[in-house]
């Protein structure tokens, strides 16, 4: 779409264009208010999955795990694989790399939203709680619910980078030939 305006003033000619970005230049495909590219984006999401599990496995070692060891050990090397995977689909220009990620990330939303929801519940009829108690569990279903939200942020980005991806495959933008990360 594309909005002209055209100002003649004795025998000067003022064009005012105002263009909502096109394929050419990929600013549809672009996150954080239009600065960074989708491609950008979403390396920076495998980057802070891959930090998100380094951390989980160094808590892991000291004892302090979430639900369960298992789901917990579980749960890092999924989304180990799931974000390494990412990483080889961005290198490589493979959208279908991306689609594991993004159905890994629906399915612990979807999970942590029945337990975050399940906790609350629990919270606000169980009655013999002290204070703290109540608090500490208020606190975690906060924190899941965030999670949740950032969770949802780094899907629209994949999702949004799956559709660039197959685009660029289809032929719709050109190949700039060099393999990289990010645009």
């Amino acid at each position: 779409m594309e909005i002209s305006c055209c100002l003649c003033l004795e025998g000067t000619r003022i064009i005012l264009e105002d263009e909502i970005g096109g394929e050419d230049d990929g600013s549809s495909y672009k996150c954080c208010r239009g600065d960074v590219h989708v491609k950008r984006a979403c390396f920076y999401v495998s980057i802070s999955a891959l930090v998100v599990c380094l951390f989980s496995t160094i808590c892991m070692f000291f004892g302090v795990y979430t639900v369960n060891l298992w789901l917990d050990i579980f749960l890092i090397v999924a989304n180990t694989v799931v974000a390494i995977l990412m990483m080889f689909g961005l290198y490589y220009d493979k959208a279908s790399l991306l689609v594991p990620f993004i159905v890994s990330e629906i399915t612990q939303c979807v999970c942590f939203f029945i337990l975050a929801n399940y906790v609350l519940y629990y919270t606000i009829v169980f009655r013999r709680q002290k204070f703290y108690q109540k608090f500490d569990q208020m606190l975690m279903v906060i924190s899941i619910y965030l999670g949740i939200v950032i969770c949802i942020g780094a899907i629209w980005a994949a999702t949004k980078c799956y559709h660039y991806l197959r685009q660029k495959a289809e032929g719709i933008y050109p190949d700039s030939g060099e393999r990289c990360m990010w645009e």
